[in-house]
């Protein structure tokens, strides 16, 4: 029996990839160098554009998308926040390797905040404490991903981002 052609689809065809703005292109940069020595299976910054896929406004049909981009952003932290991951087998020490300068228990303990609360909205609540899944809203999670990508920004600063900001001061205009 031969193959038989199937109708074209009606409607839009394949949605094109999210436009990341320069600050998610440059966190997506980061996040790849900082997972880049532990040989994971997946790039953190091919996780992150399809968080960022799954909630652009022609998904939003889509019932589960708030569990879904959750779920993607808390796969980028998995290695690090997860102790079922040993190919990270210094949490921690991820990122001194990496050169962060914020390693300071603040900001860990944003990171681990910000993880947490991915990781309720993966589970889609079900073992919540911090936060009422029902009541969730696509607002709330833009909000989330802000702080998500707020944080990483910070934590994964290097000494040389320091450098360059100091000097992209001091040859602004002195007045």
């Amino acid at each position: 029996m031969p193959d038989e052609l199937l109708p074209p689809p009606i409607g839009a065809t394949t949605l094109p990839p999210p436009s990341l703005n320069p600050e998610q292109q440059d966190l997506c940069r980061r996040l790849d160098e900082w997972h880049e020595p532990y040989d994971l299976q997946v790039k953190p910054s091919e996780i992150f554009e399809g968080a960022i896929f799954a909630i652009r406004a022609e998904c939003q049909s889509n019932p589960d998308l708030i569990a879904q981009a959750a779920n993607s952003l808390r796969e980028i932290l998995y290695p690090f926040w997860s102790n079922q991951v040993k190919t990270v087998p210094d949490k921690k020490e991820s990122l001194k390797e990496y050169g962060s300068v914020h390693m300071d228990e603040a900001f860990i303990d944003k990171v681990g905040r910000v993880y947490g609360q991915l990781c309720d909205l993966a589970h889609h609540g079900s073992n919540s404490t911090n936060l009422d899944y029902s009541s969730f809203t696509i607002s709330d999670f833009e909000r989330l991903l802000a702080e998500f990508q707020r944080v990483m920004w910070d934590i994964l600063k290097r000494q040389t981002d320091i450098h360059d900001e100091i000097d992209q001061f001091l040859s602004g205009d002195p007045t």
